[in-house]
């Protein structure tokens, strides 16, 4: 456990130290912001929504993220009650104000099932969402809030979470519309 701490803080020292610069803060800063309440993801998830041929995923969106919620904020930060690294190192600078504890890093788990859930319905746009999630998750340990093992946990949480509550939704979905179908396609039902 020393081990993984040690390179989990020499990391996010020589982010600091060498990557941090002029041009990139006020970018990845604001880029971090998008997610401070997963707003990012919750305008694509309505966005979605919109469209029959997308509300199934939107709908994935949705509950995965609130399924992530409520896993990653809710119990395991709890249980894991590991201080941010700004707390255990004060030399180390964080670029944004954040609270709470550190382990997983909710903007990453929220970015990861969004960017699965998205995945399991349409590949290209996943993938494109994997990069944005991935970048995301980085901008977490620019701005010294996480360590990397915080970060890697939610993103193997949230691409669980995506994937599976992206599959359920599709089932339960697939499950209901063939139900009515039958329910239409009765003899009793026809002569109404």
């Amino acid at each position: 456990m020393e081990a993984i701490q040690a390179l989990d803080i020499h990391i996010l020292y020589w982010l600091s130290n060498f990557v941090r610069n002029e041009m990139l803060t006020p970018v990845l800063t604001t880029l971090t912001h998008l997610c401070d309440h997963g707003e990012l993801w919750l305008s694509v998830a309505l966005l979605l929504l919109l469209r029959p041929s997308t509300r199934r995923c939107g709908i994935a969106i949705l509950v995965g993220m609130a399924l992530g919620l409520v896993l990653g904020n809710g119990l395991l930060k709890h249980l894991l009650a590991r201080p941010r690294p700004f707390v255990t190192y004060p030399d180390l600078v964080p670029l944004v104000q954040v609270g709470g504890y550190s382990c997983p890093s909710g903007h990453t788990l929220a970015s990861f099932t969004a960017a699965s859930a998205i995945f399991v319905f349409f590949r290209k746009p996943g993938a494109a969402a994997f990069v944005l999630a991935t970048l995301i998750s980085f901008t977490r340990l620019y701005v010294a809030v996480h360590y990397p093992t915080d970060v890697l946990l939610g993103a193997v949480l949230g691409a669980l979470l995506g994937m599976l509550t992206a599959t359920a939704i599709q089932k339960v979905l697939n499950h209901l519309h063939y139900a009515r179908l039958k329910r239409a396609d009765e003899p009793e039902n026809k002569h109404k």
